[in-house]
């Protein structure tokens, strides 16, 4: 596999990032806004604020795959393989997670004065991880990006209202995230499997999208004969 094959979804990634920049700006926005209105709660808003996070990355990530079907079309017929794409785009959007979260770290770290900072670094970079493969995976599924972002929405919001013990909340992709950013706050908490967990989802929500974008290249690939 060359390196170009990687290097060139990865750069059309990063325009259209560039592209939607008021887009990510408000993705951004938003849940730091969360992380704001949650800090009469002590600590806790650490947790908000690191799962909320996955607003805005997710969702950079679904309007990216959404966005880019009509280029992987043409990109498949030019001879590249879905994975390829995907792990180009999973690079940029991977980048574009590592920034924000540090910029979320910082905010958090200074704004509630955790007891373990690094482990709020640990969990929202996390996050961070697992967004990237959950936006791919929810983009190569949905038909539009309205589907998308209630996908996004619901599963998110539904783990902002979760407690990390909370059987529910152990089946979602951020639970490991949630878990690891409750310890930062909480040392009696036990992490556990959670971290091994959360990872294991992201490739499992990787997998997924490349086999989803598979399904769909037999239906382009017979047109090169």
């Amino acid at each position: 596999m060359k390196a170009r094959r990687i290097l060139v979804p990865a750069e059309m990634t990063g325009r259209e990032l560039a592209r939607r920049g008021f887009a990510l700006g408000l993705l951004t926005a938003l849940p730091l806004a969360f992380y704001g209105a949650s800090s009469n709660s002590g600590s806790d808003a650490v947790i908000t604020g690191g799962i909320a996070m996955a607003f805005s990355i997710a969702g950079a990530s679904i309007f990216v795959a959404l966005t880019a079907r009509p280029v992987d079309q043409r990109l498949v017929l030019a001879g590249y393989r879905p994975y390829e794409l995907l792990l180009g785009r999973l690079l940029l959007l991977e980048l574009f997670g590592i920034a924000v979260s540090a910029v979320f770290s910082v905010v958090m770290v200074f704004g509630t004065g955790p007891p373990h900072p690094w482990l709020v670094a640990a969990g929202v970079g996390l996050v961070a991880l697992t967004s990237v493969p959950f936006g791919l995976a929810v983009g190569a599924l949905a038909p539009h990006e309205l589907e998308g972002v209630l996908v996004l929405i619901g599963v998110v919001g539904v783990q902002l209202t979760l407690q990390s013990t909370q059987s529910i909340a152990k089946v979602l992709p951020f639970w490991g995230s949630q878990r690891l950013l409750q310890h930062s706050i909480d040392g009696t908490v036990s992490i556990g499997a959670a971290v091994p967990v959360n990872l294991a989802y992201a490739a499992a929500l990787f997998i997924a999208a490349a086999y989803i974008m598979h399904r769909r290249a037999p239906s382009v690939i017979p047109r090169v004969r």
